[in-house]
């Protein structure tokens, strides 16, 4: 049995691409890893009008997740794109990422930023930070209204 239980979530596009790429990285660093899939994207939205169907949040009984980006665009283009045996019943688009930082509760993103001497990608020498950017509320809570209602 694996030390570890990873939930594999490919995601669209390139986030398959970066999955796979980590993947490269996770074999080559020998982690011992059993990888579960797990549905989510724009393709279960149009194919069953969730892009985060209910078998997915399984993910809460592994280490870890590994994500792929996804796409997400507004209600009324998601709308256009749902199957048509679907539409029309009720289904309404919400984006994976809030439901999954919501009901996984991850309310803080930590992102650093290094600079290390010697690579020619740094933006410039000396960079050493982390940002903290919080993820379950403001701009991130789900609550969009459009167009802007008047004050």
């Amino acid at each position: 049995m694996a030390k570890y239980r990873i939930a594999w979530m490919p995601g669209d596009g390139i986030g398959q691409d970066v999955r796979e790429a980590a993947r490269i990285v996770l074999d080559t660093l020998k982690i011992d890893a059993e990888y579960i899939p797990a549905d989510i994207g724009w393709e279960f939205w149009k194919k069953e009008g969730n892009p985060l169907p209910a078998k997915t949040w399984e993910i809460k009984n592994t280490d870890c997740c590994l994500f792929g980006a996804i796409t997400s665009k507004s209600k009324d283009d998601a709308e256009k794109e749902l199957d048509p045996k679907l539409r029309r019943k009720r289904y309404s688009y919400v984006s994976p990422l809030l439901n999954l930082r919501q009901g996984l509760k991850l309310h803080t993103n930590i992102r650093p930023c290094k600079a290390y001497p010697g690579n020619p990608l740094n933006y410039r020498e000396g960079i050493d930070l982390v940002i903290f950017r919080e993820n379950t509320e403001g701009l991130y809570s789900g609550v969009e209204f459009h167009p802007c209602p008047k004050m």
